[in-house]
């Protein structure tokens, strides 16, 4: 073998491994190979075993007690080149080579290759079905589930390895097929894309540069340490993962997003490694499952955003950081909030007070005092929610300090009026919400789409209380705009609602052009 052919083999084996451990059968696996390998269906799926000519000649041959077979290397060099060039396999050579492959004989010939065969051993071929011989035929892959993840050792089972279906599997390969002509780079961005959620995880992956992505992919197969490096690939991950919310939505980056987390998860599960480098492993977890939260409370899932959001609790609480403690309990003051579960939310906004006090970012302490605001309001005291409103507002103003992580980069007066719209409406009180919400849309940074579109939804909403339809009208066009490009159900949401509180005018020209705008763009109307 030549040394670049024994190198095909070393990737394919690697490759075939890391499928194996996903739930991939044989054929699958075959398949897979088959868009980086142009060659005959026999080679591929010695491709697939990992194994060696020889090692495949020693096998067929010791299927034969009676030492008739005697196959050589040679020969099946010969069997693997055939129809282009090479012989024939015979149908016993086949049925034989199915045994040790696990699959049906018929599969190790193309489809327009059967006719040289005689009927005899075409029914031959046809009967040798050993693909129940594949432990792997019983347990075919199906979609990640988006499992839970816990850093307690007392949990239950351990984590299952993220797994993709044939289907998602081929459109992956065709995604990095289409980005990438480099064979050994697509082989290394297939892999990583599997260990992080899918097709869903390329977005996530174009951040990193070729050495980053030798180096997550060393550790990811557990054939490297974690060193300074890895973590900061998974911290620069993690940044770009906001980023990507921002533009796009949650969608499609959910599933990236928990892929992330499955598999830090599994790291600081396996991995020994020096304190300092858990410490920020554990953060980048930490931060990771708080934004996994609040992409499943964007897609109105709030069973799987308390979830994660719980999760990054444990491994706040783990490193004692105040912040991100803090932080965690206002994101789930805001979906109590958000569910108008007033008791609930003011807990949450206490809870993060006291952590709050601990940190020394100003921005959590806005944040906080936002929450407290929502959760006033959803309990119907406007006097303390205007109080804590005006404090957030205080507190929001000035630049970022040194205290103030970078996960809190969207916190700013403009937000914080957004928040406040939503409590004014819920109070019933327009002017103020008109004006809040005039505010946000007038210094909201434009990289935020969904709150630019929420905030339009709320100003919409205080318009038709105060009986301005024609402007509602305009306002809600332009969140239903902002709706049709990003994935956020919550923005959708808010949309429906403000389009019922428009029901007394259905009948109006101004409505009747909105439902129109809301079917073309996708959404439901009343």
């Amino acid at each position: 073998m030549s040394g670049e052919g024994y190198r095909v083999l070393l990737r394919a084996r690697a490759l075939s491994a890391e499928l194996r451990t996903k739930r991939f059968t044989w054929d699958q696996i075959a398949d897979v190979l088959a868009f980086d390998h142009p060659v005959s269906p026999l080679r591929l799926y010695r491709l697939a075993h990992g194994r060696t000519a020889a090692e495949v000649v020693s096998l067929v041959n010791d299927l034969d007690p009676a030492g008739t077979a005697s196959l050589r290397e040679a020969r099946l060099y010969d069997f693997e080149a055939w129809p282009t060039g090479g012989r024939r396999p015979p149908a016993g050579i086949l049925v034989a080579l199915a045994r040790i492959y696990q699959t049906h004989a018929g599969r190790l010939i193309v489809d327009d290759a059967r006719s040289p065969y005689s009927a005899k051993d075409r029914e031959l071929i046809d009967r040798a079905d050993l693909r129940h011989l594949d432990e792997n035929r019983s347990a075919a892959p199906c979609p990640d589930s988006g499992q839970r993840v816990s850093m307690e050792a007392s949990a239950g089972a351990p984590l299952a390895e993220p797994s993709v279906d044939m289907s998602a599997c081929v459109e992956l390969l065709r995604a990095i097929g289409i980005e990438e002509a480099d064979v050994r780079r697509r082989e290394l961005l297939f892999e990583l894309a599997l260990a992080f959620g899918g097709t869903q995880a390329l977005r996530l992956l174009r951040v990193l540069d070729p050495e980053e992505e030798q180096r997550l992919g060393q550790v990811v197969r557990s054939a490297g340490r974690v060193d300074a490096q890895t973590v900061a690939a998974f911290e620069k991950l993690t940044a770009y993962a906001r980023d990507v919310d921002d533009g796009h939505g949650p969608a499609t980056l959910l599933p990236a997003v928990n892929g992330q987390r499955n598999a830090l998860a599994r790291i600081l599960a396996r991995d020994s490694m020096p304190q300092a480098l858990r410490v920020r492993l554990l953060a980048a977890y930490g931060q990771m499952s708080q934004l996994a939260g609040y992409l499943a409370y964007d897609m109105l899932d709030v069973a799987a955003a308390q979830r994660a959001l719980h999760e990054g609790q444990r491994a706040a609480l783990d490193l004692q950081d105040a912040t991100l403690i803090g932080y965690l309990h206002c994101w789930l003051g805001s979906m109590a909030a958000y569910q108008q579960r007033a008791a609930l939310a003011l807990d949450h906004a206490f809870a993060a007070r006291g952590w709050a006090a601990r940190s020394p970012s100003r921005l959590l302490r806005a944040m906080n005092e936002s929450v407290l605001s929502a959760a006033y309001a959803t309990a119907g005291n406007a006097t303390a929610s205007a109080r804590a409103h005006d404090n957030a507002l205080r507190l929001a103003a000035g630049p970022r300090g040194e205290g103030d992580p970078a996960y809190l980069y969207w916190i700013s007066p403009s937000m914080l009026d957004s928040k406040a719209a939503m409590s004014l409406v819920r109070l019933r009180q327009p002017r103020g919400a008109v004006a809040a919400a005039r505010r946000t849309l007038a210094g909201l940074d434009p990289r935020f789409k969904a709150d630019r579109g929420l905030a339009l939804a709320q100003y919409a909403t205080a318009l038709t209380l105060a009986r301005e339809i024609p402007e509602a009208v305009a306002r809600l066009t332009e969140a239903a705009d902002i709706a049709a490009q990003h994935t956020s159900a919550r923005l959708a949401h808010q949309i429906t609602e403000a389009r019922a509180g428009l029901q007394p005018w259905a009948a109006s020209a101004h409505v009747r052009a909105l439902e129109t705008t809301l079917r073309t763009r996708g959404l439901p109307s009343p």
